[in-house]
């Protein structure tokens, strides 16, 4: 009897345990955001590419997604297209929305792109720190046809050390240099001279394009005090930029290409540029045609400087 008493219990407390896994793995929970640190991964809106759907709890409007990666690196973001809905009311129309910012805790102040509605092109986001954010707002209450998103991230190298007299040695296939305290520290350093050699695969070339650009005023180049030159040798560069003048996009032809930057007295918000190997070299070191395009981080468009 005691035997029979035994199993029994035995029995009745599997069954209550088995239930109570049961309860606890069927709890709602977010459906979508979470902190990312692998060096690179996807972000999709719920179900993609099926239309999203309605956020079951008022919490869940607010899908964040933190991109978390060690000191020392960059962050490219991918925006492969977006379908977003949107509904009209009496009043207003409400619309959902994503946004990318340039840090970890997606200050309104380091926003750097917001998207509504529809769009297929891809857009390329550069955050030139080891933090980004990401946020979804489903502000509609009902979706049966928007598909929502898909992005990508990958780390890039970043280099700001100064390396005086002697040059910083570049060699990953694609990445970031800034001047010195860029992007969110001071401004850079008076009395300063760095050197980067960014080396590429032998056939290749190197790709350059500046994100951002502000030095301190001057009258021209010949006279700045803050100034930064270009090229494809460090005994005679090709391309000299100063004041507040975007320096056009660069491609040299061989690949190794030579950057120098340096400062007199004053300080000012610095540069920041990104480079990345491509497949063959060019027949000489030229800046490309007046019609280039740019990703422009803080301020507006600039003219190209002139060399």
């Amino acid at each position: 009897m005691a035997a029979k008493l035994l199993i029994s219990y035995l029995l009745l407390s599997s069954t209550l345990a088995d239930s109570v896994a049961r309860c606890t793995r069927s709890e709602p929970s977010k459906s979508c955001g979470r902190t990312l640190t692998a060096y690179r991964g996807w972000v999709r809106s719920p179900a993609y590419p099926r239309p999203y759907p309605t956020p079951m709890s008022a919490d869940d409007r607010v899908c964040t997604w933190v991109i978390s990666l060690q000191q020392g690196h960059g962050i490219k973001i991918i925006v492969y297209g977006y379908d977003l809905n949107s509904e009209v009311t009496r009043n207003s129309t409400v619309k959902d929305e994503v946004q990318i910012f340039g840090d970890g805790s997606c200050s309104d102040s380091r926003r750097l792109r917001t998207y509504t509605g529809t769009s297929e092109p891809t857009d390329v986001v550069y955050v030139p720190n080891h933090l980004a954010c990401l946020k979804f707002y489903r502000r509609t209450t009902g979706n049966d046809f928007h598909s929502g998103f898909t992005i990508e991230y990958e780390v890039v190298d970043a280099y700001s050390e100064c390396g005086g007299s002697k040059a910083v040695k570049v060699v990953s296939q694609e990445g970031y240099i800034y001047s010195p305290g860029y992007p969110f520290g001071t401004n850079y350093p008076p009395y300063i001279n760095c050197t980067w050699v960014i080396h590429a695969k032998p056939g290749q070339a190197i790709q350059v394009n500046f994100l951002d650009f502000q030095l301190s005023y001057s009258y021209g180049c010949d006279f700045a005090t803050d100034y930064l030159r270009i090229g494809n040798s460090n005994t005679s560069y090709d391309f000299t930029y100063c004041d507040q003048k975007y320096p056009a996009p660069f491609k040299s032809r061989s690949n190794v290409a030579w950057v120098f930057f340096k400062t007199g007295q004053w300080r000012q918000r610095g540069f920041w540029l990104h480079y990345k190997a491509v497949g063959g070299a060019t027949a000489s070191d030229q800046p490309m045609p007046d019609n280039w395009s740019k990703n422009v981080y803080y301020s507006s468009d600039g003219a190209a400087g002139a060399p």
